[in-house]
């Protein structure tokens, strides 16, 4: 494959120009860049200038979550008061970039680091933009963390999610290749469960398509023997394609019997006349999902408490 170098070096000056001007930087990258393998160069950008990032769900472990410049945890904040957001391997669907820098992302990251070189710049830690984006995100983390350490029976999403977090980060390295899919299954494993390596995520993505999970999970398991691969699935988008996994992965299913909850979350929903109801978002309170292993010679388990 020839990587044709487009962007030329009088857009490279505007850019940094525009970065080390600006009062709240950003940057923020996606599966463009980690399909480009440019988490070395964007590394070493994010601490040479001690810009915060945010990276797309798909982007997640280019950088590690726990990264003292992550700016995931105060993703609301980050967004709606940067000034100036250098955007790397993702594309934008309600903006247009007032400059565009095409070509491979790692090339271009490279050529970043280049021109920045010559003329060093870094925010460094008592900056304000830094201090407010660090501060905000550690009091997220904070409520997050009192809400995570909650056993909760029957389980919401939180508890279990913490358990596979924990799992998951005990495996060590190589990290495990997560696969997450689902409606509140999705988003909420992508606040809580945690990536230090990079291309170990798998979602939904850009179109956010129910029904991928087993395959990426086929294909992790064919392209990469020696990792292990984790599927964390809503019910629903389980069910699309269960039937195709014929590989040693390990897949657990969010059978949430209608903890969606729609007008369920509700204190009236939750206490009034219609409480002992199914709820409207439910599929099949119960299914047996642990069994459908069974059938095929693996191991199931139904879990309802934390131990």
């Amino acid at each position: 494959m020839v990587l044709i170098e487009t962007v030329g070096q009088s857009e490279i000056k505007k850019a940094v120009s525009l970065l080390r001007h600006a009062e709240r930087a950003l940057i923020v990258f996606g599966k463009g860049t980690a399909i480009a393998r440019a988490e070395n160069g964007l590394k070493k950008l994010v601490e040479t200038t001690g810009i915060p990032f945010l990276p797309t769900p798909m982007g997640k472990g280019l950088l590690p979550d726990t990264h003292k410049l992550a700016a995931t945890a105060a993703r609301s904040l980050a967004i709606g008061k940067c000034d100036v957001a250098l955007i790397v391997g993702e594309r934008l669907n309600w903006l247009k970039p007032c400059l565009g820098l095409d070509g491979d992302a790692a090339k271009v990251v490279e050529m970043i680091n280049k021109e920045i070189k010559d003329d060093p710049f870094c925010l460094g830690k008592t900056n304000p933009w830094v201090e407010a984006i660090q501060k905000k995100a550690n009091e997220n983390m904070s409520k997050m963390e009192a809400q995570l350490a909650k056993d909760v029976v029957p389980f919401n999403f939180l508890t279990p999610m913490r358990i596979i977090r924990d799992a998951t980060l005990g495996v060590g390295s190589p990290a495990p290749i997560v696969v997450s899919e689902g409606a509140n299954t999705m988003d909420v494993g992508r606040s809580v469960l945690v990536q230090t390596e990079p291309r170990m995520r798998l979602d939904a993505g850009t179109w956010g398509t129910m029904g991928v999970g087993l395959g990426y999970c086929i294909a992790a398991a064919v392209a990469s023997l020696d990792w292990l691969v984790v599927a964390v699935e809503g019910h629903s988008g389980f069910g699309f394609s269960a039937m195709e996994v014929e590989l040693p992965v390990v897949v657990i299913v969010f059978n949430n019997g209608g903890v969606y909850g729609s007008d369920r979350r509700s204190p009236e929903g939750i206490t009034g006349p219609f409480k002992d109801y199914p709820a409207p978002t439910s599929f099949i309170p119960g299914a047996a999902y642990h069994l459908l292993i069974e059938a095929f010679g693996g191991k199931g388990y139904l879990v309802g408490t934390p131990d």
